[in-house]
């Protein structure tokens, strides 16, 4: 079998190792840790009873001096056999025997063989530093060797003042002058230097063999793994893929009943074994199925097919019906505006040419020329949104400035605002570039938010028109805010359908067709711009146009 990553044997087998190798290295760590733990407590235990038989032999020494010393009869003969003396002896002979190395040591030494080295140095500082710490130890390499060493403090006792003590200066037996101890001083300390050799190599050989164990370990997982997943899984596993293979090609006479499997893959084996069954049912049944579904969908196509038929007539009789609605609306506001024009004209010339001795006559002339001036304007709104629908209203691009636009609104609107009191104001920023579009249309556009506007405010009322510019869109921004009756926020989403106002009291109240701001949208929209509102009742409303400030 090969090995790949997408392989279940290979995936439980790295699985299970990884496992292994985990636990079994944290198991080595520990083992090679607490064995060296181990060790240096050993070494420290013997290096301990090392030192103390040193001292036990150096205060027996010292203890028995004056039997050694002294004959029988009391006469004093000194015999070289103090303890230091014993001692450094002792130590010789220890190493020669041993390879250990063991001496007293002090800062103030009579003999230059007990000269502390660093490491002593630094343990008779601790010692002294610290009185009751009673041994020293670290391990260190002399030379090309790792080697043990212990040291443990000397005291100053009652035998060792007949050379140590008082006074100090004096000279002893050993014409060594007295370095005037006193009983409990510090008196050095006894050095001991153990090689490593031996734990050394037990730790070789114990981490060869957890080495060996481990690999073996290993292989032995590895081989019983492969056994196992083999022969009770794969080899199972790999017959119920062929089947399924089989079945996947349309060979549904597959029979598994002779799978040898175990456990979850027999269970598995069954489970497929009867959906084979029922996938046979299926397909044996699926042909009849089939061709009752065909005639189903026959029947409910030809019925889609007539649906269709009458939706395309009805469609067509709309169409008609709209170019008609159209059609006629052109016709009749075209006809309409020409007599309209004319009464306008009239008007104007009457007020312009008499002088009227009463005022009533020219307040009705005026009257007559304000109300066909609005009648014209529903008329313009009608004859252009009837254009827009039949698709034959197109803007004409030129160079315009807004300026311009604003004041061709002013003529128009200031004379409705004065007899109404309502004060109307422009402004236009500075950075309002000029830019390519339809002057007329955005001029109705303006023209019928601002007709709007003084419609619905009362007397004393304000309508503010202005115009800014956004430099990182590259729009003409154009508002219209009033100080009016405002839109209810349920309302705010019909305003711009034809034939449309907020409700129909307002209507009755205020008169209109409610095509003006059906017809400024579409007007905006055949410049791609966008027109938004933000209305509150009784405080006003505000209408905000975009319009693309195309380069000239």
């Amino acid at each position: 079998m090969k090995f790949n990553r997408d392989n279940l044997t290979f995936r439980f087998m790295t699985a299970t190792i990884l496992v292994i190798v985990i636990v079994m290295g944290i198991k080595f760590v520990w083992d090679y840790r607490e064995q060296q733990r181990q060790a240096m407590n050993e070494m420290k235990e013997k290096a301990e009873v090392i030192t103390k038989q040193q001292i036990a032999t150096w205060e027996f020494m010292s203890i028995n001096q004056d039997n050694i010393n002294y004959d029988a009869e009391g006469n004093f003969e000194f015999k070289h056999m103090n303890c230091s003396t014993v001692a450094m002896g002792i130590g010789m002979f220890f190493a020669e025997m041993t390879d250990y190395h063991i001496k007293p040591t002090n800062v103030e030494y009579r003999n230059a063989q007990n000269a502390p080295d660093d490491f002593e140095l630094k343990a008779l500082q601790k010692f002294e530093a610290d009185p009751e710490l009673e041994e020293y130890w670290s391990t260190a390499i002399i030379g090309d060797r790792e080697v043990f060493r212990y040291m443990a403090p000397l005291k100053i006792e009652e035998s060792c003042l007949s050379c140590h003590g008082e006074p100090k200066g004096e000279l002893d037996v050993t014409n060594y002058p007295k370095e005037g101890f006193r009983v409990g001083d510090s008196g050095g300390a006894l050095s001991l230097i153990m090689p490593m050799d031996i734990f050394l190599q037990n730790k070789k050989t114990n981490f060869l063999g957890n080495a060996f164990f481990f690999l073996l370990l290993i292989a032995v997982c590895i081989v019983s793994i492969y056994f196992l997943v083999t022969r009770l899984v794969i080899s199972s596993l790999g017959e119920l893929e062929k089947a399924v293979g089989e079945v996947g090609s349309g060979n549904l006479d597959v029979d598994l009943s002779g799978l040898k499997a175990e456990g979850e893959v027999k269970h598995l084996a069954l489970h497929f074994q009867q959906m084979i069954s029922q996938l046979r049912d299926l397909y044996n049944n699926l042909e009849l199925k089939v061709e009752d579904r065909t005639n189903e969908l026959e029947k409910a196509n030809n019925i889609l097919k007539e649906h269709q038929y009458e939706l395309e007539e009805a469609n067509s009789k709309l169409k008609e019906v709209n170019t008609y609605k159209s059609e006629f609306l052109a016709i009749m506001s075209h006809e309409l505006r020409t007599p309209l024009t004319s009464v306008i004209a009239f008007t104007e010339l009457l007020l312009s040419d008499k002088n009227y001795e009463e005022d009533s006559e020219k307040r009705h002339l005026e009257e007559i020329r304000t109300n066909s001036e609005i009648l014209l304007r529903m008329i313009n709104n009608i004859l252009d949104l009837a254009k827009i629908e039949a698709g034959k209203s197109e803007i004409v691009l030129e160079i315009m400035d807004m300026a311009d636009v604003l004041a061709s609104v002013e003529g128009v609107i200031l004379p409705l605002a004065r007899n109404k009191g309502i004060n109307l104001s422009f402004k236009m920023a500075s950075e309002v570039p000029l830019f390519k579009g339809d002057p007329e249309k955005i001029r109705r556009v303006v023209e019928n938010l601002a007709g709007n506007a003084l419609k619905f405010t009362g007397k004393g009322g304000k309508v503010k028109i202005s115009v800014n510019y956004d430099s990182h869109k590259k729009e003409v921004l154009i508002t219209v805010s009033d100080t009016g009756i405002g839109i209810k926020k349920e309302d705010l989403k019909y305003i711009f359908e034809k034939f449309t106002q907020s409700d129909s009291s307002t209507s009755r109240k205020y008169g209109g067709t409610g095509l003006g701001l059906t017809l400024a949208k579409e007007l905006v929209e055949l410049h791609e711009g966008w027109i938004t509102v933000e209305s509150e009742p009784n405080e006003g409303s505000t209408f905000t146009v975009g319009i693309p400030a195309r380069d000239i």
